[in-house]
């Protein structure tokens, strides 16, 4: 068996994957990134294809550029059930070709020293002192397993969670996935029969009907190509994801050529807050597979790029003070979680509120402005849902058909707030984390018991 030594092994080349091998490829760290894919679909997993400006500004990572940039995006346009409210939410982004952008960034860093190996997979991993010290691989290109040794194992695999999976159910970064906390998504990218209407806007679809528990989208990549799909919510009984594409794409999208496919495929998606810790002894969990989607709107890659972001800081901090073990990496998540991961926590409550309510009441709350697109800007920015006084005032009076709806609201928002104050207060130590992760759990199945009141 061939054997090696490394400082730090990477599994998955994803976005997250590859921004993380990008950012060490700037050290002298000593780095294997692998993937079980062939290089020519490193980063193609079926998505919305949309990250915000803002991701790459705050995280230092290069601009898409040349064919891995599809179109900047200048917002998005929000419609409810019935068609007849339609808000718009503006915001720079990009429309991006996921594919190019991450083999681009797996390139400039295996130009600068970092081992990459495709159609490798991690069959398990190297135990030692119930530690992490690397995995099993074996190379599907020269049929050969390989032992391979780090300080710091990284599973970047994505939605099938396939290397933390193999892990001793003792380690915390081995926490499940409930099938209700996960969409299941589909999407095919098609050129249309005409030039798209405003294609620098994304178009997002809230229907119970036609995507119960998740949205249409219908994000144009150009004047005359669209990524377009759904998710629905998971664990939930409803009939496949290819009934509600196939009955509603002519109403969604009745522009597309469907003769005229240039991709298509389909994913699990994780909808939920973080896993409690994305670190422990020896390991390390970024992307989708430490659940870091926005429970929300069901965007990962930006998400995805700041785990990995947190992680590389937290990698270098433990090689200056050589302690690779859980404390040593700790930084990590207190990072993440001021970052995104309280805020992530927030809006896994407005999600499950979100999915709660009836296509009739979701018409009624954008028409009436019971919720606005300034709550739900700054709900997704901050985590946040602020209602002062005179405006719940103002709303009791506007809605005075649906008092249950403005009740249920002001529940949301008292447990956002509680649930990032958990968060603010996440332990300084390792031995403290189950104590922490069950107030989160209670506050999660207090707020589900308080909306089915």
């Amino acid at each position: 068996m061939k054997k090696g030594d490394y400082d730090v092994l990477i599994i998955g080349l994803g976005i997250a994957g590859a921004s993380l091998a990008w950012k060490l490829s700037q050290t002298n760290l000593k780095v294997l990134a692998i993937d079980s894919k062939p290089w020519n679909r490193f980063g193609d997993k079926p998505c919305g294809d949309a990250i915000s400006k803002e991701h790459f500004d705050n995280l230092g990572m290069p601009y898409p550029q040349g064919k891995e940039l599809e179109e900047k995006v200048e917002g998005i346009k929000l419609y409810s059930p019935d068609m007849k409210t339609v808000w718009t939410v503006k915001g720079e982004g990009f429309e991006i070709d996921s594919p190019n952008y991450v083999q681009r960034l797996v390139r400039e860093a295996k130009d600068r020293g970092v081992e990459v190996l495709d159609l490798t997979t991690a069959m398990k991993p190297i135990l030692s002192n119930n530690k992490v010290e690397g995995a099993v691989l074996f190379n599907r290109r020269t049929n050969e397993m390989m032992e391979i040794k780090a300080k710091i194992t990284v599973d970047a695999t994505g939605y099938s969670m396939s290397f933390r999976s193999k892990l001793p159910f003792e380690f915390p970064v081995t926490e499940s996935l409930d099938d209700r906390d996960a969409d299941v998504a589909y999407r095919e990218v098609l050129y249309t029969k005409d030039d798209i209407e405003d294609y620098p806007y994304l178009k997002i679809f809230i229907t119970q009907k036609a995507s119960p528990g998740g949205y249409w989208w219908y994000f144009p990549k150009g004047p005359n190509k669209v990524n377009v799909g759904l998710g629905i919510q998971g664990g939930m009984g409803y009939p496949s994801i290819h009934e509600f594409y196939t009955k509603y794409l002519n109403y969604y999208a009745p522009d597309v050529d469907k003769e005229r496919i240039i991709v298509k495929g389909g994913a699990l998606v994780p909808t939920r807050r973080p896993l409690a810790t994305i670190v422990w002894d020896g390991i390390a969990v970024i992307g989708d597979s430490a659940f870091t989607v926005n429970p929300v709107h069901g965007g990962g890659k930006g998400s995805a790029m700041i785990s990995a972001y947190c992680v590389g800081k937290a990698i270098l901090n433990a090689f200056e003070n050589n302690d690779f073990s859980a404390k040593g990496l700790w930084s990590a998540n207190e990072c993440y979680i001021e970052r995104y991961g309280a805020k992530q926590a927030s809006l896994d409550l407005f999600r499950r509120f979100l999915q709660r309510l009836s296509d009739d009441e979701i018409n009624y709350g954008m028409n009436r402005r019971v919720i606005r697109e300034e709550d739900l800007l700054e709900a997704s920015s901050s985590g946040d849902l602020q209602l002062s006084t005179a405006e719940k005032a103002m709303r009791v009076i506007m809605a005075l058909g649906k008092p249950s709806l403005l009740f249920k609201l002001k529940t949301v928002a008292e447990y956002m707030k509680k649930i990032k104050e958990v968060y603010r207060h996440f332990p300084s130590d390792p031995k403290d984390l189950m104590r922490w992760k069950s107030n989160v759990d209670a506050i999660i199945l207090d707020f589900n018991n308080a909306l089915e009141k």
